[in-house]
């Protein structure tokens, strides 16, 4: 009798370890299936100036009217708003002095802000509603000193049919070669 009832302990013992491990198996499975629920890390907390409360709401930009790359020739008017060179009535005039001397010269209400030096899609509209716009003449000679328009040069323009804008020079001298975004009004 004494070996039927080691046995008989041994194999209950056997059962009781393979449940145990079946039950292991089961609490891990579950464990790895909610990892991010069960060890959940806090979100980190929000810096005070940075809740939506003290924040201004964000502008969304516009909508474009037109947009692309343009040349003008020499003594060519360019609308900024058809997104065309045309021999008149247009936005700005790129006035040819001498081979040398030339600027980008304001017409027909047109207004525009030289920006400077900058990635040319980091000019959100909601910056273009105020800068200072002028009428006047706008420098873009080869004279390393007077011209105020280099290359990679923005600027910020208010079309004559009232429609903000940004334009970015990508070559300049007899012609000149910009990419140009004009927003809806």
């Amino acid at each position: 009798m004494g070996t039927s009832e080691g046995a008989r302990d041994s194999s209950a013992r056997i059962q009781i370890i393979v449940a145990l491990i079946g039950l292991a198996g089961v609490i891990a499975a579950a464990l790895i299936a909610n990892w991010n629920g069960v060890f959940h890390r806090p979100a980190p907390a929000p810096a005070a100036d940075s809740s939506p409360a003290t924040q201004p709401a964000k502008k969304a930009d516009r909508p474009v009217f037109s947009s692309g790359e343009l040349m003008v020739r020499g003594n060519w008017h360019c609308d900024l708003d058809a997104g065309a060179e045309t021999s008149t009535a247009g936005d700005f005039w790129w006035q040819q002095d001498t081979s040398v001397k030339r600027s980008l010269t304001p017409e027909n209400g047109a207004v525009f802000s030289v920006v400077g030096v900058r990635a040319f899609d980091t000019l959100k509209f909601s910056e273009l509603e105020h800068f200072s716009y002028s009428a006047k003449p706008i420098d873009g000679s080869d004279v390393k000193d007077e011209n105020d328009i280099p290359k990679g040069a923005v600027v910020a323009y208010r079309t004559k049919q009232g429609r903000l804008g940004r334009l970015v020079i990508d070559s300049y001298g007899h012609d000149l070669t910009i990419r140009w975004v004009t927003y809806e009004k």
